[in-house]
């Protein structure tokens, strides 16, 4: 029984050590490479449209004071603070224009997300008193955000990432699935789900054998 008891403490004492709301609030959808005006200013800008969205899988409120985004040059240096409550099954939207004006705002360079077209990785990170977490993150290659595609979990907050490339096809056969979908920042994609596309030349030689 002691034993017993020992036990259910340390698993209480290591379940206390989870950032509360951590294991809720993931990325959803990311879009590094813009070629319209996203964030609605009027004009087409490549660090001001670019953006990130985050969504609370979870079933509780999830005050967001305490994360970051951040991308892998920038590490735990951060991109940008978050602020404000998310409530269950919401998401938040993040343009390089918000960054930019949190970093203004709070005195440093204000390089916006910063995120490469080249490929990178985006963090999301939660900073709870002196511990610094990555909560999670998403390393993307050129051909998934390439010109107003972006890369998000299909469906929303679900574990399969698909490529939404309904403003730029890509006809690659590469992890992750291209879907078809427009980009959705904000708004859930009521999108079918991606499916592989095929060519008849390749549906014929699949069934012909």
């Amino acid at each position: 029984m002691k034993f017993v008891a020992f036990l259910l403490l340390f698993l209480a004492a290591l379940t206390s050590l989870v950032p509360d709301g951590a294991a809720q609030i993931k990325l959803n959808e990311i879009l590094a490479d813009p070629n319209s005006d996203w964030s609605g200013d009027g004009e087409v800008n490549s660090k001001l449209d670019e953006w990130v969205e985050i969504i609370n899988d979870g079933a509780a409120a999830v005050d967001l004071s305490a994360f970051r985004i951040s991308d892998l040059s920038a590490g735990t240096d951060f991109r940008f603070g978050l602020s404000g409550m998310l409530g269950p099954g919401e998401t938040r939207v993040f343009y390089g224009a918000d960054v930019v004006a949190w970093q203004t705002a709070n005195g440093v360079s204000a390089f916006g997300l910063s995120l490469n077209n080249s490929g990178d990785t985006v963090y999301l990170y939660q900073v709870t008193a002196v511990d610094t977490s990555v909560v999670d993150s998403y390393p993307y290659a050129t051909n998934q955000v390439k010109d107003d595609r972006s890369v998000g979990r299909y469906p929303d907050g679900g574990g399969t990432w698909a490529i939404f490339d309904g403003l730029n096809p890509y006809n690659g056969t590469d992890y992750p699935v291209a879907s078809g979908c427009l980009p959705s920042p904000g708004a859930v994609s009521n999108c079918p789900t991606p499916v592989k596309t095929s060519s008849w030349g390749q549906v014929k030689s699949k069934y012909s054998k």
